[in-house]
């Protein structure tokens, strides 16, 4: 898989984009991995991408990972939503 903007559904942090890219180039690893190590890496503790992380559901940054089904944020809602 290569890094591809358009994968991405809500802005983001350029430095996570960065190391995202850079982890899938260099290292050949995943969307899914490349981008989990960069939130984690330079996300400020408290906001919702660093939320995202902490409950491991990036359905609002990286839709296109997940099974359509599972986009249906009424039926599955986001874990960190409401905290």
């Amino acid at each position: 898989m290569t890094f591809d903007e358009t994968d991405f559904a809500k802005r983001v942090p350029k430095k996570i984009l960065d190391l995202t890219k850079e982890n899938m180039e260099v290292y050949n690893m995943g969307l899914y991995d490349s981008f989990k190590e960069a939130v984690r890496e330079f996300s400020k503790t408290g906001t919702k991408l660093w939320k995202a992380w902490y409950y491991d559901d990036f359905r609002e940054y990286i839709p296109c990972i997940y099974n359509s089904e599972y986009l249906n944020f009424k039926k599955y809602p986001l874990k960190y939503k409401d905290k």
